[in-house]
């Protein structure tokens, strides 16, 4: 005697959200990719800084510092700009519309993660990397300030802080969040949608 089979497929579950309500959880995983792809970039630039040798000595942490820096603004801009237009085209095929405040949370995601990821991987390049770096900061922030030994060793704790890990990692995950946000809403601003055409058919 032949079984029958339930042939009937399941039920449709309903679609997950997670802290973003107005868009699907796909798209909240992807600001993580994207958040992390952030981090990846700035810590790939500094290890060609590292590389290249401009972390080597207390003179050339400025050039590599603003290498650092351009490397890390672009990072910024190409992430969040792929990182929308990818959502946009998303909650478009999902039959939803991108809004600002849609744009601006996925920024705000993309900015918190990309945060995290920045800090970390800053976090290993100083203590496990290169931990000769902060000997060398110590050493810039000394000069730069014109002090003297005797004013140096008054201010050595928050000398000694300002050229940790803990402080690098805190200066370009902060950074990180505040520029990535701000850029963020720059570009919700630019790709939302606008105002839906409306088409009137008359009888």
């Amino acid at each position: 005697m032949l079984r029958a089979e339930n042939m009937d497929a399941a039920p449709a579950r309903p679609e997950q959200r997670l802290i973003f309500p107005a868009m699907p959880f796909s798209a909240f995983r992807f600001t993580l990719r994207i958040g992390a792809l952030l981090g990846l970039l700035q810590f790939a630039t500094t290890l060609i800084v590292y590389a290249c040798g401009l972390h080597g000595s207390p003179v050339d942490l400025e050039a590599g510092h603003k290498f650092e820096s351009l490397g890390a603004f672009i990072a910024i801009m190409a992430c969040l700009s792929l990182g929308l237009r990818r959502a946009q085209r998303d909650l478009h095929r999902d039959g939803s519309p991108f809004t600002f405040g849609t744009g601006a949370r996925l920024a705000l995601g993309v900015a918190s993660a990309g945060g995290l990821f920045t800090a970390a991987g800053q976090y290993v390049y100083v203590a496990f990397i290169h931990p000769t770096y902060s000997g060398h900061l110590r050493a810039a922030l000394v000069i730069g300030a014109k002090l003297a030994p005797d004013q140096a060793e008054a201010y050595a704790h928050q000398l000694d802080f300002a050229a940790s890990a803990v402080f690098r990692a805190l200066n370009q995950g902060v950074s990180t969040l505040f520029f990535s946000l701000l850029i963020g809403c720059a570009y919700a601003l630019l790709f939302r949608d606008r105002s839906a055409t409306v088409t009137v058919t008359v009888s």
